[in-house]
């Protein structure tokens, strides 16, 4: 089969202006999808990593060097595709946004050949133990420019009411005392059973990590994300193997090599990613080879759509190495559009409905058409 037409899709989110962590006001959020269609007739769907103020450079970057290479090109093999593409943008120094775009297409293209196969996406991946059920985590407390730590102690404690058995919250944007104060909130809000992961978006450096140290462990700290910037290997192997508190890392990063590197000099305790970040579900599938080889779990970041989410879950069904996939309770775009039934989470874990494909289709009358736009510089045409 041959791809005969390949569509690029914009939205966006006003997200107010009130929530934040330690790097970002939440404005806007922008997300990216793509539609393929092939000669069978098969439609496939899937979504780009978006963490810009403008996706613009993103989409340009689809319209013109991905976009005509794919058309009529034939994907029996999704594999040597996923390749051809990579191979093709090796040269333009783009990692991360090459990374982006082809996550797209190699998610389209998995949700076709699901479809032709008749069955749901996680029943065609390598399995090493199919699983209806996945564990998620309820990714929360951010924070808010109106609100308290009443509010989020009632935020926390909704999760757990609502089937959550982890949540995760940011720290590091306040005071030591006022964000230590969070922290012991939220575990009194969850109580002693509930799993705790703390986000610091980087912003940790060796001496306060000292200082935090203490605190995180009388907090039952299960794992801490992002504690560190990015080039600072050495603090967080320290945190790993010194301390024992295992790093979550890199939900923005892209690279197999880097991953690895990572991996080989124990700055890994827990491998995060994101599979519409990584170059889709046939890259996924590599980093969580390399995690198993390290004797290490992985947990899927997701923190835009309901796309995003039922691709995560795909993943994590398929491999039991997968802990858990994130579920975002700010960033949650189409979620509204899912089976309610869908969305339930029961003790900890998120079911697998066996629709074909993902299951999941995205509605274009949310959505701007930008197979030739720009959204923010032209302007998407509507459907």
């Amino acid at each position: 089969m041959a791809i005969e037409e390949f569509n690029i899709y914009v939205a966006e989110s006003n997200l107010g202006g009130k929530f934040y962590n330690p790097r970002i006001l939440w404005h806007r959020k922008q997300y990216v999808f793509v539609e393929l269609l092939d000669s069978s007739g098969h439609v496939g769907w899937g979504e780009c990593w978006t963490f810009d103020q403008s996706a613009d450079a993103l989409i340009r970057f689809i319209q013109t060097e991905l976009r005509p290479k794919l058309l009529g090109k034939c994907t029996e093999s999704i594999s040597d595709v996923w390749q051809d593409l990579w191979s093709d943008t090796v040269l333009s120094g783009r990692h991360g946004m090459a990374a982006a775009a082809i996550s797209g297409i190699d998610c389209a293209l998995w949700d076709i050949a699901a479809k032709m196969a008749g069955k749901p996406v996680c029943a065609c991946l390598p399995a090493s133990g199919e699983r209806r059920s996945v564990p998620v985590y309820a990714s929360g407390g951010l924070y808010r420019k109106d609100g308290g730590l009443e509010d989020l102690a009632a935020e926390m404690k909704q999760h757990v009411s609502n089937g959550f058995r982890c949540v995760k919250m940011k720290f590091g944007a306040l005071e030591f005392e006022e964000d230590l104060e969070r922290i012991n909130t939220v575990r009194e809000a969850i109580g002693p059973d509930t799993e705790l992961v703390v986000d610091a978006v980087y912003s940790l450096d060796r001496a306060s990590a000292e200082l935090w140290i203490p605190h995180l462990q009388d907090a039952r700290i299960q794992a801490i994300q992002a504690p560190f910037s990015p080039r600072d290997w050495d603090s967080m192997r320290w945190m790993n193997q010194d301390v024992g508190i295992p790093v979550m890392v890199f939900e923005a990063e892209s690279r197999y090599a880097v991953f690895r590197a990572l991996f080989e000099f124990g700055a890994i305790g827990l491998l995060q990613f994101s599979p519409i970040a990584v170059g889709g579900i046939t890259a996924s599938l590599e980093l969580i080879k390399l995690a198993e080889k390290f004797d290490k779990d992985v947990t899927l970041q997701c923190s835009s759509t309901w796309l995003a989410e039922v691709i995560a879950l795909h993943i994590a069904s398929a491999k039991p190495s997968v802990r858990h996939v994130e579920m975002h309770t700010f960033h949650r775009f189409l979620f509204d559009e899912a089976n309610p039934d869908e969305t339930i989470v029961c003790d900890g874990s998120q079911t697998i409905f066996g629709k074909d494909g993902f299951g999941f289709t995205v509605p274009k009358s949310r959505l701007g058409l930008c197979n030739d736009a720009l959204p923010d510089f032209q302007g998407a045409k509507k459907m």
